[in-house]
């Protein structure tokens, strides 16, 4: 019963993906019928899955790493590496071989591999992307990852508001170094002298806050009673809270990304559903489970597909008028089909790997405790 609670997190992680994926392919539906801004208007609105990305992270993190004995800094720092890593070496190293339309640099090659954004003059909180476009949110998920990291290995107890202090005190020093003031707006183009530092300017953006929405969503759901959660009050008030979030982030109010518009809409959306999904046996279907769980994959191949069948799928006559709804679907099922390969032969087992070397640094740990306590 306990898996099937966090289905409204896979159910959600599919959504986002999907959204994500719409905005990037509308432009194909733009330009094409009697409504010219078709793809706009219909899936504009795509940018929101990155924020409800942020928030459900926060909220794993945290819930994940709940078990103090299976999460040693080691194991933890392992585990992330294997989830985000593989797949996305080796997506990218596939995009730079095939992609015969360019020819990278060294250093733009060397900036993705290490998730650096391409260039500290763009405007923030993409700062020149990578070469796979959607990967620029990746380097928040590391910058998250590491100071969570900080946190468990500092007080696991306390690591949620260690984390939230770090991240603070971390984006409000840059802030101040790169631009000389504070901001909650992840929206900037920050100034400074050149060199090295400028290379860190990502560390002064508050998109990172959504992570936080996450973290606190997971102490509550953790903290709260069946009691609680069972009440009928706060159960409708609950679906209140996940219907107005719905309709807020669709009617385009207070658009864009940040605390302050998409991610609070994410927090509400997010929180209501696992709230109510802690009580109540929600069926979401073994369709969305299944694009939940094949959602990063599917996020990581996407612009790749999107890129390569732009240099190699033009013969076919799919992109003549601007391609419509065709293009738009024939790239959605590419996408999915490449997503589906990564993931069983690529992520699954780099996962798999991950957990296996961090159950064997804990079997080692607790040995040699074991051992010294026998001594």
């Amino acid at each position: 019963m306990q898996s099937r609670k966090l289905d409204s997190i896979q159910f959600l992680r599919g959504i986002a993906v999907l959204l994500v994926v719409a905005f990037h392919f509308r432009q194909y539906i733009n330009s094409v019928y009697a409504q010219s801004d078709l793809g706009d208007r219909l899936f504009g609105l795509g940018e929101v899955g990155v924020d409800i990305f942020f928030v459900i992270s926060g909220f794993i993190i945290v819930y994940s790493s709940k078990n103090k004995e299976n999460n040693t800094v080691s194991e933890f720092c392992i585990k992330r590496f294997f989830r985000l890593y593989p797949v996305y070496f080796l997506v990218l190293m596939l995009l730079v071989y095939l992609d015969s339309a360019q020819s990278y640099s060294f250093s733009t090659i060397a900036k993705s591999l290490f998730l650096i954004p391409n260039d500290y003059n763009s405007i923030g909180p993409w700062y020149g992307f990578s070469l796979n476009l959607p990967a620029w949110t990746l380097t928040y998920e590391v910058m998250f990852y590491t100071l969570f990291a900080v946190s468990i290995g500092i007080s696991h107890k306390y690591r949620t508001l260690l984390c939230v202090f770090l991240m603070v005190a971390i984006v409000s020093a840059s802030q101040l170094y790169f631009r000389g003031h504070l901001q909650i707006d992840p929206i900037t183009r920050d100034a400074g002298p050149d060199g090295l530092l400028r290379n860190l300017t990502f560390l002064s953006s508050p998109i990172v806050y959504d992570f936080i929405f996450g973290m606190f969503i997971a102490e509550f759901y953790i903290w709260a009673s069946d009691k609680l959660t069972g009440n009928k009050a706060f159960i409708m008030f609950m679906v209140c809270i996940f219907w107005i979030s719905v309709a807020l982030i669709i009617s385009g109010y207070n658009r864009g990304g940040g605390i302050e518009r998409w991610g609070l809409y994410s927090f509400a959306l997010v929180g209501s559903l696992v709230m109510l999904s802690k009580h109540i046996d929600i069926r979401f279907g073994s369709f969305w489970i299944m694009v939940g769980e094949m959602s990063y994959s599917i996020y990581i191949n996407h612009m790749v597909v999107k890129k390569l069948s732009g240099i190699y799928l033009r013969g076919f006559g799919i992109y003549k008028a601007n391609g419509g709804i065709t293009l738009f679907l024939i790239l959605f099922i590419l996408t999915f089909v490449m997503s589906y390969l990564t993931y069983s032969l690529i992520e699954k087992p780099s996962v798999s790997i991950g957990h296996k070397l961090a159950e064997s640094i804990k079997r080692n740990r607790l040995r040699k405790m074991k051992s010294a306590s026998t001594a």
